[in-house]
């Protein structure tokens, strides 16, 4: 038998699209509060949210005549059409669904109305009264689901839905570093920041050891802005879970492309399978930018996105190659390391000799560097690799290589042809599960039995970019010089020569370092010296 839901039912089930948790709660007014322009906020929480929640700021505030309306269903102040969304909030309900939820006690006054006024509110109850009050809006939320035993137990215990609150106030933290902000959970304090940048919170929640590996980005192109910090490559972690992105400040999950556009701008600085850490802004006019009207609004889409994706992989290539990326010699004992070297580009490099027949001993500056020479010849092999097969135009066969090719490779080969040809690989049918390969890039020249192994590695990985990045490394590493091998000096300053001329000498196509070093300044120091060098002769009656 059909029939009308009642309205507390439909009620509860509407204000359960928005309201699931004592996190949800907080965002929302989390979200209104930075809306209203707030520069500080203070949140308090008791029994993991579902007791007490409490978000007080020095915002524009709510006309005491218009409280009453901001907590009725879709009214909102933020909204005009969907094409020009500039704020966090814009549905109009999160206030009413939390007074579905809970028992609500909102205070507000603007900076030029006199006296405030506070209206208490649960379900279709409301109360309104004014008093003093400071400027700016206070939100006290009890019982939260009290009359939902349901969704009530459905939720963790008070101190893990605590801890929701907690990460979700510090993601909106490290993208708004400029509010100041307080949050104390049960009488303890878990984040106290008087407002600052990007590195000073980046120092408060992830601890200086990762702040001090964080590289400041800022860049703009047109109607483009990108700001936050990114990692050193030697500082990445096998998830993605601190790589934090907003879209005209409003935090959201990555959309892939852009995704995709940042780890391919650290190119082999990065292990596979590795991501940066950091936290980035990006800004952009609002046609560019569709996001999801549904509760969770984390989710966007990008529109147009060659523009965005070729600004956001320049801007991080740029940054990687104004800062010096040579890792330092690992410390024998726990102490302090050397002040960064303030230096942009790959320096030249004098030999001085080797180790072991596979690392080379040279010097720059006040500097010490050892260079792994296998490393350090696949790196300049695979860039003339790189550079080849862009320049040089493909070579014909005269007998045309057959290959035959699985499933997924011809699934792979039907989405790259293009790639494929512009990589210098033209390659046509020639019966069920057959190919024959036409022309081949001109490196290749006098070596036939690699074609086949080219082919079917570019056919290979996630994309063609990874692939063919993947086949390059395999064809630089096999001519290498190997470890044992012997360098003669010019031979070997030959290296170091062609090393520094590569546009990313840092690391091998593989992602290991090419080479480390070590300042002057910190040899003394393990050595116990008092200075960095002696520059006078020392006197007979002085040792050091």
């Amino acid at each position: 038998m059909i029939r009308k839901l009642p309205p507390e039912l439909i009620r509860e089930i509407a204000a359960g699209e928005v309201i699931s948790s004592p996190a949800d709660v907080v965002r929302e007014l989390l979200e209104n509060a930075l809306d209203a322009g707030a520069t500080r906020l203070y949140i308090e929480l008791w029994g993991g949210g579902l007791d007490k929640i409490v978000v007080s700021d020095n915002g524009l505030g709510i006309p005491k005549e218009e409280l009453e309306l901001a907590l009725e269903h879709h009214t909102t102040s933020k909204l005009t059409d969907l094409q020009n969304i500039h704020t966090l909030g814009f549905r109009g309900e999160g206030l009413w669904a939390i007074r579905q939820a809970a028992q609500v006690r909102l205070t507000s006054r603007p900076p030029q109305q006199l006296g405030g006024a506070t209206l208490t509110a649960f379900q279709d109850k409301t109360e309104l009264y004014e008093h003093p009050a400071p400027a700016g809006t206070r939100v006290e939320v009890t019982a939260l689901f009290h009359h939902l035993p349901a969704r009530r137990n459905a939720l963790e215990a008070p101190a893990a839905e605590g801890r929701k609150v907690v990460h979700l106030v510090s993601r909106y933290l490290l993208h708004r570093p400029e509010v100041a902000l307080r949050l104390v959970v049960d009488g303890e304090e878990k984040i106290a920041h008087a407002g600052g940048g990007f590195a000073e919170v980046a120092k408060l929640l992830w601890g200086s050891v990762v702040a001090n590996r964080l590289l400041p980005l800022e860049a703009a192109e047109g109607p483009f802005t990108l700001r936050g910090l990114l990692s050193r490559p030697e500082l990445s972690r096998p998830r993605r879970d601190r790589l934090l992105l907003a879209l005209n400040r409003r935090p959201v999950e990555w959309p892939e492309p852009l995704l995709q556009a940042v780890l391919a701008a650290y190119k082999e600085l990065l292990p596979t399978g590795q991501f940066p850490l950091g936290v980035l802004n990006l800004d952009l006019p609002s046609e560019h930018l569709l996001i999801n009207t549904s509760p969770d609004k984390s989710r966007v889409r990008l529109i147009r996105p060659e523009a965005i994706l070729g600004f956001v992989s320049q801007a991080v290539q740029g940054l990687l190659a104004a800062h010096p990326l040579a890792r330092a010699l690992p410390e024998p004992t726990p102490l302090a390391g050397p002040a960064p070297v303030q230096r942009a580009h790959f320096p030249r490099l004098r030999y001085l000799g080797s180790f072991r027949e596979l690392y080379l001993l040279a010097e720059a500056g006040d500097e010490l560097y050892v260079v792994d020479q296998h490393a350090a010849h696949e790196r300049i092999l695979y860039e003339e690799l790189s550079r080849r097969y862009r320049e040089e135009p493909p070579l014909e066969l005269p007998h045309p290589e057959l290959l035959s090719l699985s499933l997924g490779e011809e699934m792979n080969l039907a989405e790259r042809l293009e790639a494929l040809e512009q990589a210098g690989l033209q390659i046509e049918p020639f019966g069920p599960g057959k190919y024959r390969v036409r022309t081949i890039p001109a490196f290749l020249a006098g070596y036939p039995s690699l074609v086949g192994e080219v082919v079917k590695g570019s056919l290979g990985a996630s994309s063609f970019a990874v692939a063919w990045r993947t086949v390059l490394a395999r064809l630089a590493c096999l001519p290498a010089i190997k470890a044992g091998h012997p360098l003669a000096s010019a031979s070997a300053q030959a290296l170091l020569d062609a090393l520094a001329g590569c546009e990313l000498p840092w690391v091998c196509p593989h992602g290991r370092p090419t080479v480390l070093v070590l300042g002057e300044g910190e040899l003394a120091r393990r050595f116990g010296r008092r200075g960095v060098r002696a520059v006078v002769e020392p006197s007979p009656h002085r040792t050091e």
